[in-house]
């Protein structure tokens, strides 16, 4: 499946979180602080994996949420891309069956959802997978967006950034602030994980509160 559309009918608040890297404590904080409930609906902008301290443990907690009732959509990033390239069906159960279901984009009524970008240069550009996992920037084709916006990861913006892109209802809204970045740092542009309430556009910043792995 490369993508899917999803409705909002019946469903009382939308967010969006990208790129958590690894950083458990702070994604589960950000959940805590939105109080989520089953009539919400969270789109996971992918990057579960790597750089943080606890990659299984973030891929735990989301199809945790998953089975006890919770509207999560989570899609594929390069970094989910890469372990599956990587290692292939030695990844165990249940995470490579996680990995390996993640659609490359979702779709809504107002918002296109990916992890890196859609290449609108490309003949199919809801069909170039590549573009979606690691593309930096491509100009948006607002006739083709028809009104809707991308809200997206990947590539690093300051906080500063991506409020602009709100506040100015840019048709492209980048959510990763570099969370991972965070780890024992105290970094003024860059270190929080972000999530965006996609109907009053309110954005919740959590700064980063996980350890980092000990060296060995």
């Amino acid at each position: 499946m490369i993508g899917k559309f999803i409705t909002k009918e019946n469903c009382e608040r939308r967010f969006a979180i990208a790129d958590i890297h690894g950083c458990l404590a702070t994604f589960k904080n950000l959940i805590n602080r939105i109080k989520l409930t089953n009539k919400d609906q969270l789109f996971l902008l992918g990057d579960y994996v790597n750089r943080g301290p606890d990659s299984k443990g973030v891929m735990n907690y989301i199809m945790r949420l998953q089975q006890i009732g919770l509207q999560i959509y989570p899609i594929r990033g390069n970094h989910e891309q890469i372990l599956l390239d990587s290692r292939g069906t030695k990844i165990a159960e249940p995470y490579y069956s996680f990995l390996n279901s993640l659609p490359y984009y979702y779709e809504t009524e107002d918002y296109f959802f990916v992890h890196a970008s859609i290449d609108f240069d490309s003949p199919e550009p809801l069909q170039d997978t590549e573009a979606m996992l690691w593309k930096r920037y491509s100009k948006p084709n607002v006739e083709f967006l028809n009104g809707r916006k991308i809200v997206h990861g990947h590539t690093i913006h300051t906080i500063d950034q991506i409020k602009e892109a709100i506040e100015h209802n840019f048709p492209v809204i980048p959510l990763d602030n570099g969370c991972y970045k965070g780890l024992r740092k105290v970094l003024e542009d860059f270190g929080s994980l972000c999530a965006l309430n996609l109907d009053t556009m309110e954005l919740i910043i959590q700064k980063n509160i996980d350890e980092p792995r000990p060296k060995d």
